[in-house]
């Protein structure tokens, strides 16, 4: 089977990143993916949307056209521009596709709500996955600690705007005034958009180092060296940076909105301090001070977090399954 994915894979962001995973795994399962044009796929798969040119031609050759789900634009992201930005992206839902494909529970509910319920809507929910040999518990580990009882932080993103950040230093800074100064928080990534300047700020904290931007193959050694993963994005669909850390035997801090209900098991693999409302109209209120309570109670049993967060990773999120899903339904729908 030829799969045609038209998408312009970038060198970061959470949708390329699925695009590289997706071809390469379905690629070592003898079938093909490919992300430019040629005439003789078999299916078209969709992420989010594509120029309608190639969602007209797979309707009029007949071939199955495959849409993937995952968050939607709205008031607090986007502004009064949110609808316009949605358009597309609900014409070709409502229009071509045959199947639907939702990152999370949170995701079909964002469509339903603001592209719109779909009429006999054939779908399933298939989250993301992970390779978990790549990504393990076992392996190097870098060497992050100052001394012997430091607490280490880790978080990675391509940090675009403040809701991604600024909640995690605050909460750090509670966690250190109410419990432990001796913590270091690790950051991974580029910082683009509104928060393009923070680093400047960022680097006067003596808490803080600042990382760069870091490959698949290093993520892993800095990950394992830590003792939780911290993550405050506002609505995520289904995070990638989550689940590989969940790989990584890391137990995750964070903010129980978007999909992080589905993913984290308040106890077992994290704990989420709760987020009123939807954060669709206006920005949520972050507890700083819960947060920091989180962090702690987390690190007074971290040996146990660590365990659940790489058996419910083993168990729900592997690139294995997730991609041997996508082949079922690609190659079974009529």
């Amino acid at each position: 089977m030829k799969i045609f994915l038209p998408f312009k894979v970038k060198d970061i962001g959470g949708t390329s990143t699925f695009a590289r995973k997706f071809k390469e795994s379905v690629e070592k399962t003898g079938h093909q993916v490919a992300f430019e044009y040629a005439p003789d796929y078999d299916a078209l798969f969709l992420i989010v949307q594509c120029p309608l040119k190639y969602v007209i031609d797979a309707k009029k050759r007949g071939k199955k056209i495959v849409q993937r789900l995952d968050g939607t634009y709205y008031w607090s992201v986007a502004g009064w521009k949110f609808p316009l930005m949605n358009a597309k992206a609900a014409y070709i839902r409502h229009f071509f596709t045959d199947f639907t494909i939702y990152q999370s529970k949170y995701s079909q509910a964002c469509a339903n709500r603001f592209l719109g319920k779909k009429r006999n809507d054939r779908h399933a929910i298939i989250y993301n996955g992970v390779d978990l040999d790549v990504f393990s518990d076992l392996g190097q580990k870098m060497n992050l600690r100052d001394n012997a009882t430091q607490k280490v932080f880790f978080t990675a993103s391509v940090f675009r705007r403040n809701d991604q950040i600024t909640p995690i230093i605050e909460g750090l800074q509670q966690y250190r005034k109410k419990y432990d100064p001796n913590v270091m928080l690790y950051i991974a990534g580029n910082f683009v958009g509104e928060v393009k300047l923070l680093p400047e700020t960022l680097k006067k904290l003596k808490f803080v180092t600042l990382l760069g931007k870091l490959g698949n193959s290093d993520l892993p050694s800095y990950e394992r060296a830590a003792d939780m993963f911290l993550f405050t994005h506002l609505n995520p669909p289904c995070p990638n940076n989550v689940i590989e850390s969940l790989a990584c035997g890391l137990p995750i801090c964070g903010v129980a909105d978007g999909a992080m209900p589905e993913i984290i098991q308040n106890s077992e693999n994290g704990l989420l301090i709760p987020s009123p409302g939807t954060g669709f109209w206006r920005k949520r209120h972050f507890d700083a001070s819960k947060f920091a309570d989180n962090l702690f109670r987390i690190m007074q049993n971290q040996k146990q977090y660590r365990q659940k967060s790489r058996a419910i990773a083993e168990k729900r999120f592997s690139l294995n399954k997730m991609t041997n899903k996508y082949l079922e339904i690609l190659g079974n729908l009529k």
